[in-house]
């Protein structure tokens, strides 16, 4: 049998070598015939797994929104899933090989299995070595990281849209795989020719609200969801318009809004009145669906030309019960001040609590705000978060500070030791520490598809390795792989280095005080801060605290039994004398005039200490009608943080 050319007849093993040099050559593709896929390579009896990865036991920033409305298009398709949530916490080795183990288990019933994000391909890798006959779909998420995808298929269009028809394809329920749909290669991935067009579908709204969860004791115990306003970012300040970028080279599709941030990149924005129409009917779906998930983000960067009707509909048909978590700037706040307070007046009234969730904040340093592309001063900064304490005495309840997490970022590659003495200045004057944990491990993530990345290409401060996974902001909160970089300035490096270790040694606790110490330490030193180290600091700190702790206890008398009595109906029904919150007790109740301390005990975690004063003007936790509730030691870890919310709760429910 022969092929013939425009030069005669080839032998069907001389075109073969042919077609194989062109394909290494990336000239043509494969050429996929009907009988390469004489068996499925999925069973349709098994159903699809949608996984999700989650890397710490406390509140999570990670969005499963997308793959939440992914199985809801599925099931609308009549391809049975699940949503598969994992925690691999960075515990110990064998408490993640345990859960990877027990993942695996689980998995073994379903194929495909598709995921999204993780922030090391060597746990998928892993997986993928115990579920040998199991197919891995990865999909396009917020990065680009297609190089590090350990999957046997990529999803690389809108997965709503080629996921389904892939699937039929795996089972033999197609001719062709759909296009969109890479696939790895000797010569990396490339998508099959011939490949079948995708029809486009519109779904309803009907996101899997109850995934299956594996590990649910490593999770927050109330979830939170998301609903969606306008995509993307309103704020576009071209980074190659800033004279700071002047010689960086950034692809043409990146590099607008944040430095850091790839949401600038796009915005899609539509009229307020269809955009209010479209949350509020997000909103109500989730809680008359699922009404157990009471934290509901927005999705917007700019909510508020939208916000206060929102909250007004959901008042006039009796949608309530939910706390709406907003992500957003902080002089949109300040444009918008009116608009708010009306929103918050409305939601006061009506069983409603708005959380400023994901603010940025970034930095009080006016050199790396510019730095960051952030296109605002400093002093804004400062004026939003002293309007916010205001609003919060003013609107009490109703603005929600227990769950905000601003954005900060203390260390970039050119972070100085002048910019850390600003950053410290700036947190004590507006007691961000208290709306933002784990300020000395807040370090900036490097990606190819931020313009932040090619400042530091430019300025050679890119690297092949991080100095420690200590140093990994993306491994520590389970984000993508980020690019590992270096400091420009070694006693910066230094310092860092130091913060991380001493967080960790007080599980990430008592922030601005560590943060205070090594800034003195750092002082003291002068040109011989190399010679500080982590062994000496703790030992500095640890004596310090326990001469303010001397200090205080001569101030404060044990209760009283009288005391006892009442307190043990403040708190109702949690006991006085018994467990609570997963093995807390309340181990001592401590008065003065005007003060009450309580210590919360554990058997293995450290104590946490409750402190109640008179309402007044100062910060606070959360108030009940006579107490403003604040925790002592701002950075808790997630079980004591779990103890003292139940603690709260039961004395505001009480305290009427």
């Amino acid at each position: 049998m022969g092929i013939g050319t425009g030069k005669g007849w080839w032998s069907l093993r001389d075109f073969q070598s042919f077609w194989q040099k062109a394909m290494n050559l990336g000239l043509v593709g494969p050429i996929l015939y009907k009988k390469r896929m004489p068996t499925p390579r999925c069973s349709a009896d098994q159903p699809l797994a949608i996984l999700t990865f989650h890397s710490h036991s406390d509140r999570s920033f990670l969005d499963d929104r997308e793959l939440a409305t992914l199985s809801g298009a599925l099931r609308h398709e009549q391809i049975a899933n699940d949503l598969v949530l994992v925690a691999i916490t960075g515990g110990s080795q064998a408490d993640a090989a345990d859960a990877e183990r027990n993942l695996a288990e689980l998995l073994s019933g379903y194929d495909p299995i598709v995921y999204e994000r993780v922030w090391d391909p060597e746990v998928v890798a892993r997986l993928r070595d115990q579920l040998p006959d199991k197919t891995f779909i990865g999909l396009r998420g917020e990065h680009e990281l297609l190089d590090d995808a350990p999957a046997d298929i990529f999803c690389n269009g809108e997965p709503k849209q080629v996921l389904a028809p892939l699937v039929a394809w795996l089972r033999g329920e197609r001719d062709l795989p759909p296009r969109g749909a890479l696939f790895r290669g000797e010569q990396g991935w490339r998508e099959s020719d011939p490949s079948a067009p995708v029809e486009v579908r519109s779904f309803p709204y009907a996101p899997n609200l109850r995934p299956v969860i594996l590990n649910r004791d490593r999770l927050p115990e109330s979830r939170t969801f998301s609903v969606t306003g306008n995509e993307g970012c309103p704020y576009q300040q071209d980074a190659r318009e800033n004279p700071l970028y002047a010689g960086t080279e950034i692809p043409q599709r990146f590099g607008r809004g944040c430095a850091f941030c790839t949401t600038g990149n796009h915005y899609a924005g539509r009229p307020n009145e269809e955009t209010a129409a479209s949350v509020f009917e997000q909103i109500r779906y989730v809680r008359e669906q699922a009404p157990e998930l009471r934290l509901l983000v927005l999705k917007d960067q700019n909510p508020f030309g939208y916000l206060t009707e929102v909250v007004e509909r959901c008042a006039a048909e009796s949608v309530s019960g939910f706390t709406l978590l907003l992500e957003t700037r902080a002089e949109w706040f300040l444009r918008n001040a009116g608009r708010f307070a009306r929103a918050l007046q409305v939601a006061g009234e009506s069983g409603i609590r708005l959380a400023p969730f994901l603010v940025g904040i970034e930095n009080f340093s006016q050199a790396e705000l510019d730095r960051f592309n952030k296109g605002i001063q400093a002093e804004t900064n400062f004026e939003f978060l002293e309007t916010l304490w205001q609003w919060k005495d003013r609107y009490g309840d109703a603005l929600d500070l227990g769950h905000a997490a601003f954005g900060f970022i203390l260390f970039s590659p050119w972070t100085t030791m002048r910019d850390l003495e600003i950053n410290f200045a700036g947190i004590q004057r507006t007691r961000l520490d208290r709306l933002r944990g784990s300020i000395l491990l807040s370090r900036a993530r490097l990606y190819e598809d931020t313009a932040l990345f090619y400042l530091a290409q430019r300025d050679g401060l890119l690297v092949d390795e991080f100095e420690s996974q200590a140093d990994d902001a993306s491994r520590r909160y389970g984000y993508y792989p980020s690019r590992p970089w270096r400091h420009v300035h070694s006693d910066v490096a230094h310092f860092a280095a130091l913060a991380t270790e001493l967080a960790e040694r007080n599980h990430s606790r008592d922030m601005l005080r560590l943060f205070e110490l090594l800034l003195s330490a750092f002082r003291e030193a002068g040109a011989n801060w190399r010679e500080l180290t982590a062994h000496g600091l703790w030992q500095r700190y640890q004596s310090e605290g326990t001469r303010k702790e001397n200090r205080g206890d001569r101030q404060l008398a044990p209760a009283s039994e009288e005391f006892l009595e009442k307190f043990a109906a403040l708190i109702a029904p949690l006991p006085i004398q018994g467990d609570f919150a997963g093995g807390w007790q309340i181990g001592g109740v401590a008065t003065r005039p005007g003060r009450v301390e309580v210590e919360m005990c554990h058997a293995e975690e450290p104590a946490v200490r409750l402190e109640l004063v008179p309402r007044g003007d100062g910060p606070y936790l959360r108030r009940s009608r006579h107490y403003h509730l604040r925790a002592i030691g701002k950075d808790l870890n997630p079980s004591q943080q779990r103890a003292a919310e139940t603690l709260v709760d039961a004395i505001v429910a009480n305290d009427r």
